[in-house]
């Protein structure tokens, strides 16, 4: 017997034919069953997705909730320290109010007290050092109400400003506001708005400038007119005594205001260059 018979035999055929096949009959009860656990599978692959991003979203959820609150703690914090600083801002002005009024009222005093001495007769040597000294204590209390004056006027804020942008005299940035202010005013009025006109006018009576910056432009160019054609040492002195730098070059002065430089010649052509000259620095800087 060869090996295809032995082969044959074991598998039930007669030796010398082919070997008989064994066939698997798939009945519609088994592709239902097959079918049904593939859904199945599906079905739970599906649905751990889900929980997956459920799970997810919750997190994320809770995470943006968490980001919310802490913001909202943070608000109101910044919301506590700022109407802290309102109150004593407040505070402060009422407080200098007070040292304005007791100063006028000190000064009042001080003059009706000269007035009553002045009308008493047979004024003698010693009575009239003592109204000289008396008008000197009188001079002394109008510049100390003065000073509390400026002082308030600058301190008084019209507007918050960033705490880096410095200012090259005090309450400068204070009247540049004021200044543009009343040049928004006289605008609206032109223009017919008359609300708008109407509450920067009361904003300007409320908060009267100091008129620093007037002085400051006639200062620039009173020293220029006197320097004429020649922008002396003296005349740059008077210029830095005002908060000007001066840097010196090759070829021309150099000029600069918080950041703000401008060239003076040194040997200007004519009288009229340096007034040119002036005339810009004041329109740049005031």
């Amino acid at each position: 017997m060869n090996s295809n018979d032995y082969f044959a035999s074991l598998l039930g055929g007669a030796p010398g034919k082919t070997p008989a096949r064994r066939t698997t009959v798939v009945t519609p009860g088994t592709i239902a069953k097959v079918r049904q656990e593939q859904a199945a599978d599906a079905f739970a692959a599906e649905r751990n997705q889900l929980l997956a991003a459920q799970d997810a979203l919750k997190d994320e959820l809770d995470a943006q909730r968490e980001a919310s609150e802490s913001l909202a703690r943070d608000l109101a914090v910044v919301r506590d320290e700022l109407q802290s600083a309102r109150e004593n801002a407040r505070r402060e002005s009422d407080a200098m109010l007070a040292r304005i009024a007791a100063a006028e009222a000190d000064a009042a005093a001080a003059r009706d007290e000269l007035v009553a001495e002045r009308a008493k007769p047979h004024v003698d040597e010693s009575l009239a050092a003592e109204n000289a000294a008396k008008d000197r204590e009188i001079a002394r209390l109008h510049e100390l109400l003065e000073d509390a004056q400026r002082t308030s006027l600058s301190s008084s804020v019209l507007l918050d400003k960033p705490a880096t942008l410095g200012e090259k005299f005090t309450g400068e940035v204070r009247e540049h506001v004021l200044a543009t202010l009343a040049a928004a005013c006289e605008a609206a009025e032109a223009g017919g708005r008359d609300r708008r006109s109407r509450i920067l006018e009361a904003v300007l009576c409320a908060n009267p400038a100091s008129g620093e910056l007037d002085r400051r432009r006639e200062a620039v160019r009173q020293i220029v007119k006197d320097a004429g054609t020649n922008l002396d040492d003296r005349s740059i002195s008077d210029l830095e005594k005002l908060g000007f730098r001066y840097i010196s070059g090759k070829n021309h002065h150099k000029l600069e205001w918080a950041g703000i430089r401008f060239p003076v010649a040194k040997t200007p052509s004519d009288h009229r260059s340096c007034l040119n000259s002036a005339a810009e620095i004041v329109n740049r800087v005031f």
